[in-house]
């Protein structure tokens, strides 16, 4: 079988021009396959295509997976289903599975560009709702961390407050010898000494209901230990202590419990003060973001504004080009048309136009003199039935009334004729024009036949590989058969 010869294809620079815009689009809109020098142009497109329909949240029923020397009927089944999904995302621009699969860059190229613009709208549309969930799945996970760092800093405020407001000793006692104390009265005096050298006493003598005797003595016992500074003994303290026990166990007590809710208010004080400004600091920051937020939105509109205008203009473009598209088809089709045959053409139409219009006009002259012959008519033949014994002349009127109306009808079936056989004739002319094939019907029979060409080398391939095949096959059978045929004859030669 003869070697399968080389062809010189020879590549259209549009189609050329259009490849390169559609990958570069496919990589400006995040698809970076494209990059790969290994991949065709086909899988190339392919990719991208299904890349972009899933971008946009729409299923494609297909299998990606790479096959080496994918044969025609696979390639165009598989474009199928990209161009059924198309379909239902009702994209406005027409694509047949065969442009896909022969490279018809010039049709593929909108398509394209329209599923990149869908994709960066979807990509718009779930941002903001990715960037809320984010931020909620943050505030879920980190959001007590914050409430643990703020927990940290008000006990942090609390021990500062409670080191600078620690209690100063004011007094002292002069007995300085250290005794045991074995029973609860003598450690609830030795309370009520360090209470008073702390200058603590103004509690104890509020909540005092008795005698005025108990407080006299506190203050004589805090006067001399002023004046003496600090050198009062022990002796008179435990004096005044011992008078009255029972009155001090009860204003120690007493002393402990306003002690403790003193103490409490002095933090709640210190702690609503801080609360107090950190809600202020709240409501501010609230205020800042109900700022940020109208500034935020305020620039959302903006945006969507120049979005739309943008698209306008694009549409208006897209317009353009298109009705430029069609301007130039239209010229390039009367390139091909013979010049002479469509002058001819151009003068039977106008031919036909001038015939048509004369022909309204005689048949409205046509019409209304017959109305008026109708009428003429009926009025003699009232006449004639009035007056049954009428003029002869009037007879002959008839006759020429009838004669002429006779002429215009003939005069206007050969006209009709006529005209009949102009519209034949635009018609075999219009006929041979249609024969003749358009630029773009030029440009599918080549596509076909390149799709042919590519479908024989194929099969071409796989034909050669079964010839070599069963050749390599029978030669093994040949050579097997000698074998065997050697092995019999020495198995009979040595029994």
């Amino acid at each position: 079988m003869a070697m399968l010869g080389k062809f010189d294809v020879r590549e259209d620079p549009e189609q050329k021009a259009k490849c390169d815009e559609t990958m570069e689009l496919l990589l400006a809109a995040g698809y970076f396959r494209v990059r790969i020098k290994g991949l065709s142009d086909f899988d190339k497109v392919v990719g991208g295509l299904a890349w972009s329909i899933q971008a946009c949240n729409f299923a494609v029923d297909i299998d990606v997976l790479y096959q080496e020397n994918t044969i025609l009927g696979q390639k165009i089944a598989l474009t199928e289903r990209i161009v059924l999904v198309l379909s239902r995302m009702k994209c406005p621009h027409s694509i047949e599975p065969f442009q896909i699969q022969g490279g018809d860059f010039i049709h593929i190229f909108p398509v394209i560009q329209w599923l990149v613009k869908r994709v960066f709208e979807r990509r718009a549309e779930i941002g903001d709702f990715n960037r809320a969930y984010t931020l909620n799945q943050y505030n879920k996970r980190f959001g007590e961390l914050t409430d643990e760092i703020k927990s940290t800093s008000t006990k942090e405020n609390v021990e500062d407050i409670r080191a600078r407001h620690q209690p100063k000793r004011r007094f002292r006692c002069l007995d300085k010898k250290k005794k045991r104390f074995n029973n609860a009265d003598e450690r609830r005096k030795r309370i009520h000494s360090t209470l008073v050298e702390f200058g603590q006493m103004h509690q104890l003598l509020d909540t005092s209901d008795g005698s005025e005797k108990p407080q006299q003595d506190v203050d004589a016992l805090i006067k001399n230990m002023v004046n003496e500074k600090s050198k009062i003994t022990t002796q008179i303290v435990n004096s005044l202590v011992n008078q009255q026990q029972d009155a001090l166990r009860g204003i120690i007590e007493d002393f402990e419990e306003k002690e403790k809710a003193r103490l409490e208010e002095a933090l709640l004080s210190e702690s609503g003060q801080q609360q107090l400004a950190l809600r202020t600091f709240k409501v501010q920051l609230n205020k800042q973001n109900e700022r940020i937020n109208t500034l935020q939105m305020n620039i959302e509109q903006t945006q969507n504004k120049k979005e739309q205008k943008k698209n306008s203009a694009l549409e208006i473009k897209q317009q353009h080009d298109q009705l430029q598209e069609e301007l130039e088809q239209i010229e390039n089709q009367t390139k091909n048309v013979d010049p002479e045959a469509l002058k001819r053409v151009q003068a039977l139409v106008a031919d036909y136009e001038a015939a048509k219009k004369e022909e309204t006009e005689l048949r409205a002259k046509y019409r209304k003199e017959r109305d008026e012959l109708e009428q003429e008519n009926a009025k003699l033949e009232a006449r004639l039935q009035a007056s049954p014994d009428a003029d002869s002349a009037e007879n002959e009127r008839m006759k020429q009334i009838e004669e002429q109306y006779q002429l215009v009808s003939d005069r206007l079936q050969k006209q009709r004729l006529a005209m009949a056989k102009k519209v034949r004739e635009i018609s075999a002319l219009s006929r041979r024009i249609d024969d003749i094939p358009s630029a773009n019907e030029l440009a599918q029979y080549r596509q076909a036949f390149f799709q042919l060409y590519n479908q024989s080398a194929v099969l071409y391939r796989q034909t050669k590989q079964n010839y070599t095949l069963y050749n390599t096959f029978t030669d093994m059978i040949d050579y097997m058969t000698k074998e065997i045929m050697l092995i019999e004859s020495i198995n009979e030669g040595y029994p």
